[in-house]
């Protein structure tokens, strides 16, 4: 009986280094509206709408890229060199596929900004900021693949080292291009996009040239493969996807209700997604962690063991999302001058205070829930529930609420963060519940119980 797996250590020394990539990728965020906001708050504004736009695209396809992983990571505990050259190849053409999409999409959107956007200074922003951004397209996509490479085959150090010098270097340009330091002219929201796009390309570099050894051990020679196999795999990444995207489209949804009551409003809203997203980036790297361990105890025929996993790693997320509910809301109202001097968007942003603190522990439990799901194999409920909970719920009632001013005196932003708390604890609720049910179901099913 002393003989159990230790599985909170397990899944902590999973999550460390996932934790890192995610808050490094994270940031890249908060720094564009950190400065941005610094610089005017019409750029806060207009780089916040901006990427509400570019984040789904991309979302989109690390999503689709996403299916490689399980792929590399079987091919490599075979030791098949062969089969990792060939997913490489197909890889490949995928990624050329998708950078074309990517960066027409986003053209597409900057050249529709000024008709999207009701603020039209606010709108030139945006427009140059996704002109410049979209030319980072090809090189996140290439730098996507050469990170999933790695990560199938358990090899996190090469993604930690670009992690941490695409934070160093993005932070580094955007202070020098948005403010206009070394003999540069200050380029405002612009900046952003150029600096987006810059480091991307100095950290697919980066990662390429950590990758070298393991890359020329394939032999992989640029070999030919078939549109056909290269589709089915983009095919088999798209339900993951599709998943990922339509909560980050929600949030969107819900930027651009914002906007409709007034340019400092969406400034202080995207502050508090900025923030709330940063400090998320823990329970996704513990979500991921339990995928991990469950499906592996699962496949081990090992239930009572996948069962311990999953309960660990909830209860790793209802811990750290109640500290971190704690520590906002008794920090987080010093924090708000350090995205904007204009004192009515730091009076809005200290006003979400309290729900972006609620956001974190509900936020957490059905993020890691969603991830026991998945090590479950049980895909379809996850994404069921993120369908119904914010566009069945969330989106047309924050609508109605929030920018209409149904059943309230005064439609404002604090409706739409009140509703968007509700939902997620009923998504919390729903997704912890499920992923509870399946682990017992699992533990009681004789074939596996008695394995």
């Amino acid at each position: 009986m002393n003989n159990k797996p230790p599985i909170y250590k397990e899944i902590i020394k999973l999550s460390l280094p996932l934790m890192f990539i995610q808050i490094c990728q994270a940031s890249l965020g908060l720094v564009d509206t950190l400065l941005a906001g610094q610089y005017h708050y019409k750029d806060l504004a207009a780089v916040g709408l901006a990427s509400n736009i570019w984040t789904p695209i991309a979302i989109l396809i690390i999503g689709i890229m996403y299916a490689l992983v399980p792929k590399f990571s079987s091919a490599d505990a075979k030791q098949d060199n062969e089969a990792c050259a060939k997913l490489l190849a197909l890889g490949k053409r995928n990624a050329t596929v998708l950078s074309v999409l990517g960066f027409l999409a986003l053209q597409l959107f900057a050249f529709s900004a000024p008709y999207i956007i009701s603020d039209q200074e606010v709108a030139k922003i945006s427009q140059h900021y996704l002109h410049a951004v979209a030319f980072a397209v090809p090189g996140l996509t290439y730098m996507i693949l050469y990170r999933f490479f790695n990560e199938g085959r358990g090899d996190m150090l090469p993604i930690a080292l670009t992690g941490a010098l695409l934070l160093v270097l993005n932070s580094v340009l955007n202070f020098v291009l948005v403010n206009g330091h070394l003999g540069l002219p200050a380029l405002g929201g612009l900046g952003c996009g150029v600096a987006t796009a810059i480091t991307t390309y100095c950290a697919l570099f980066c990662l390429f040239a950590l990758s070298r050894k393991s890359l020329k051990s394939l032999n992989n020679n640029n070999r030919s493969v078939e549109s056909s196999e290269a589709r089915n795999l983009m095919l088999e990444g798209l339900p993951i996807g599709i998943a990922l995207i339509l909560e980050v489209l929600a949030l969107t949804a819900l930027a651009f209700f914002a906007s409709v009551l007034g340019t400092k409003v969406v400034a202080a809203h995207q502050v508090a997604i900025n923030v709330a997203m940063v400090v998320f980036m823990i329970p996704v790297a513990i979500s991921s962690a339990a995928t991990i361990q469950v499906s592996k105890y699962r496949g081990m025929s090992l239930p009572f063991e996948s069962k311990r996993s999953g309960i660990a790693a909830l209860t790793m997320a209802t811990l750290y999302g109640g500290i971190m509910t704690v520590l906002i809301l008794v920090f987080g109202k010093q924090i708000a001058p350090w995205f904007s001097e204009d004192p009515e968007v730091i009076a809005l942003i200290s006003s979400l205070i309290i729900f972006i603190a609620m956001f974190q522990l509900v936020d957490a439990i059905q993020m890691v829930a969603a991830g026991i799901l998945r090590g479950l194999e049980e895909f379809v409920r996850p994404l069921v529930t993120v369908l119904f909970v914010y566009w069945i719920v969330i989106i047309p009632i924050s609508y109605a609420i929030g920018v209409k001013g149904w059943l309230v005196d005064q439609p404002d932003i604090e409706h739409i963060w009140l509703l968007l708390t509700c939902g997620l604890t009923f998504a919390a609720l729903l997704l912890g519940t499920q992923s509870y049910l399946q682990l017992t179901k699992n533990v009681h099913k004789p074939e596996l119980a008695n394995a």
